[in-house]
């Protein structure tokens, strides 16, 4: 009997770290064209450390710098144009622990916006987190709102 209470406890534990365990950005709303603060945070459910974060960010997003983080280092990911299209964070985020990067950004005029990731984790696994809403590895996604004109 205690295997199995044993058992049903570990499976709940597995179940609520994972619902609890995703990459969010925040806030969840904004406006359309505005001047945004964003938060992308960061937890570590797994056993490994988290060892680099890498985000892609909407098409039409114009990141325009990265709030610094001790003991982590910021790399902008540019396309041909050197346009700034994602940021990869390398550091060290032990388990059970987490952590926020800040960024400024100027919102597209899209409606829906997803911020694919890339958690890598010192064991050598990783996690995309670029599903779809209501998937077990779902992308980050901030709601606009129409602008003020």
């Amino acid at each position: 009997m205690t295997l199995l209470k044993s058992a049903i406890a570990a499976a709940l534990l597995s179940a609520s770290t994972s619902a609890i365990g995703h990459i969010t950005v925040w806030p969840k709303t904004s406006q359309a064209g505005a001047h945004e603060k964003y938060e992308v945070r960061v937890p570590n459910e797994k056993q490994s450390d988290t060892i680099s974060i890498e985000l892609h960010f909407p098409a039409g997003l114009r990141v325009m710098s990265f709030e610094q983080k001790p003991g982590w280092l910021t790399e902008a990911i540019r396309d041909s144009s050197g346009t700034i299209v994602g940021v990869r964070w390398s550091g060290r985020l032990a388990p059970q622990e987490f952590t926020e990067f800040g960024l400024l950004a100027v919102n597209p005029a899209k409606t829906d916006l997803a911020w694919p990731a890339i958690q890598r984790f010192a064991d050598g696994s990783r996690v995309d987190w670029s599903g779809g809403a209501g998937s077990k590895t779902p992308a980050p996604h901030v709601t606009l709102t129409p602008g003020t004109d």
